[in-house]
């Protein structure tokens, strides 16, 4: 899916604040995540990446060599490929990640370029992240996939595991109805 300038800045006010219904998006996907501590942390490890990442996709040219990382959070930037220590959650996160997915952790440059405005690789928005109503250690997250039910999200899938997920759910497609009922973590 394409993304352009406008939708990014829609995902990066998403990060912040609760939207509003639209009647435009008929359905959303939600991804339940069993998140390891306190679902208050992960909320806000998962929301500062999402921010650094948006304000970037926003802002920076994605035809230069590399992305300036400054603005990703340490800790994020730690846990990717050739990035240094990672701290015990993210570390275990990305354990979680390969043995889901048989894949290593992703380089940081790559991980930031899926956020080009103009590649057409993501295959999502971000929408919000809840409060689960089966447990009150789980979370969801909510994204647009403009309703396909098959999307690109193996970036998604990294973020949500190296923010401290145990497990993380396929994605499920229902009325927004559904997330309008619950509450914003």
């Amino acid at each position: 899916m394409l993304h352009e300038i406008e939708g990014v800045e829609q995902e990066r006010s998403r990060v912040s604040e609760r939207p509003a219904i639209d009647p435009d998006v008929p359905l959303l996907a939600f991804v339940e995540l069993d998140v390891e501590g306190s679902p208050d942390a992960y909320a806000h490890r998962l929301r500062e990446v999402l921010a650094a990442v948006y304000d970037l996709a926003a802002r920076e040219d994605f035809d230069e060599e590399e992305l300036p990382v400054d603005t990703v959070p340490a800790w994020f930037a730690g846990v990717c490929r050739g990035g240094g220590a990672a701290k015990p959650f993210a570390a275990e996160g990305a354990e979680r990640y390969t043995e889901r997915t048989g894949d290593g952790p992703w380089e940081l440059q790559d991980w930031l370029s899926r956020f080009d405005p103009e590649l057409e690789a993501r295959g999502w928005a971000f929408w919000d992240l809840t409060r689960s109503p089966a447990d009150e250690g789980r979370l969801r997250l909510w994204v647009d996939t403009w309703g396909e039910p098959f999307f690109s999200w193996e970036e998604l899938r990294w973020l949500t595991y190296t923010c401290g997920a145990r497990t993380v759910a396929d994605p499920v497609l229902v009325k927004p109805q559904v997330w309008a009922e619950e509450t914003s973590a």
